[in-house]
């Protein structure tokens, strides 16, 4: 009886893998076809969301300014403006990581201006979360922006620079558990991009960073707000240029009402990494949070 209930929970699980997976390439042949009601039939009925609007290239910053939006209206505005200038073509996937709440493709993203029908492709990395409902609730979406890739240990031949990112991603949790802030802000460009869910506020959204100072001041009201008692792996990816994982957090509440209770939650992230070994961007999100005992 106890083998049957673990193959049940099994295709419980796999059913929701399954699902995940469906929605997100349903929103992405929606895209194909570039008709916005039928993009935006897609997403699940009710938040919150989350999604990355097509960065912009600001005078005499390097990178791009990613930001983030989190509300239908918005989404609705944001596809509108995109598809107005250009067509997405296809994304060719590489990898694709399917989780209960979320899906993960890394690939080739190809898109056409509209104006002069040329088309272009370049290495991009998507997460559509569904948090198991039958549409999206956001699509964050990055375009590789550095050229080069950490050169990594010689020995390792052709997967040097992704023993490198990985040797990086280890780096970084490691910080991560013991809440050394220097640790993780060293390793972050000056014009660090992204955000991840924030468990601070609950408000289920992703406030944006654009610099080393808005990360440290989110890692700064996280640890003010938790101590860490464990981080999990349950997946992770390296490629030469970024690095994935889903995270299952188990955490302690400082302060407020639920001082000295537990938590525990999960966390699905990518991050581009620099040839310097420098985090360029950093964009994720998180499952709500369950109180442990």
């Amino acid at each position: 009886m106890k083998d049957r209930a673990k193959v049940e929970d099994l295709l419980v699980a796999s059913d929701l893998q399954v699902q995940s997976s469906e929605t997100a390439w349903k929103h992405v042949r929606a895209e194909y076809v570039d008709v916005i009601d039928d993009i935006l039939a897609t997403l699940a009925p009710s938040g919150p969301y989350a999604y990355t609007v097509s960065p912009s290239v600001e005078e005499g910053k390097e990178l791009p300014t990613q930001r983030i939006v989190t509300t239908f209206d918005e989404i609705a505005a944001s596809y509108r403006g995109m598809h107005r200038f250009a067509a997405v073509v296809a994304i060719r996937p590489v990898a694709e990581i399917n989780g209960s709440w979320y899906t993960f493709v890394s690939g080739l993203g190809r898109g056409r201006l509209k104006t002069t029908g040329e088309e272009s492709e370049r290495p991009v990395v998507v997460i559509f979360p569904t948090m198991g409902s039958e549409g999206i609730t956001g699509e964050l979406f990055w375009g590789r922006t550095q050229q080069g890739s950490m050169p990594g240990d010689p020995a390792d031949g052709v997967l040097a620079g992704r023993y490198a990112v990985a040797g990086l991603h280890g780096t970084l949790l490691d910080a991560y558990r013991k809440g050394d802030i220097d640790a993780i802000v060293e390793r972050a460009h000056p014009e660090i991009q992204g955000g991840v869910r924030d468990y601070v506020s609950h408000s289920g959204t992703l406030p944006a960073m654009h610099t080393k100072d808005d990360l440290r001041a989110n890692l700064e009201a996280f640890y003010a707000a938790y101590s860490v008692r464990s981080i999990e792996v349950v997946h992770q990816h390296f490629d030469d240029w970024f690095f994935f994982h889903e995270l299952r957090w188990t955490v302690e509440a400082r302060q407020g009402a639920n001082a000295e209770l537990s938590f525990r939650y999960h966390t699905a992230e990518y991050a581009e990494v620099s040839a310097a070994g420098l985090v360029v961007a950093h964009i994720g999100h998180g499952t709500d949070q369950i109180k442990l005992g």
